[in-house]
């Protein structure tokens, strides 16, 4: 598994789940002033503010691991691993833009993947982290690594 590449392409969907359950967060605890027994009463609402609490800290960390990875990483990589991961631009359409072959694309791509891996390593975000704490996620990989 490329688990660099899954956190790439998914790091903007962490945020904006971890954005949407704020709301739902919120409007969990204003309920309070709305339904005198909810579910399993002030308990049931704490525990289900706490979980969300839980879920909203487990996405932010995945994408700040992979905010703090890309900004490791010199402009030009960084900004290639974005057009190509992130925004999901041709890798030809990059080539005939800067006038190199597509096979350099795939290259500087390559180096640039790998300093990417190696920044989430040297934060200690490795496969093994990944797979302890994403695995149960449904993501968002295309069939072409």
């Amino acid at each position: 598994m490329n688990y660099e590449l899954v956190m790439l392409k998914n790091a903007v969907r962490m945020k904006r789940s971890a954005n949407i359950l704020v709301k739902e967060m919120k409007i969990l605890a204003m309920r309070s002033y709305d339904v005198a027994n909810w579910r399993d009463g002030t308990m049931g609402q704490v525990q289900a503010i706490a979980e969300l609490s839980q879920k909203i800290e487990h996405f932010n960390k995945f994408y700040n691991a992979v905010e703090r990875a890309l900004k490791l990483l010199s402009p030009a990589l960084r900004t290639l691993l974005v057009v190509v991961y992130i925004k999901n631009t041709d890798k030809k359409l990059i080539a005939d833009k800067y006038k190199v072959s597509v096979s350099t694309v795939y290259r500087k791509l390559l180096t640039a993947r790998e300093r990417f891996r190696n920044a989430l390593l040297s934060m200690g975000y490795d496969e093994r982290w990944f797979k302890d704490n994403y695995d149960g996620y449904d993501w968002i990989v295309s069939k072409k690594q």
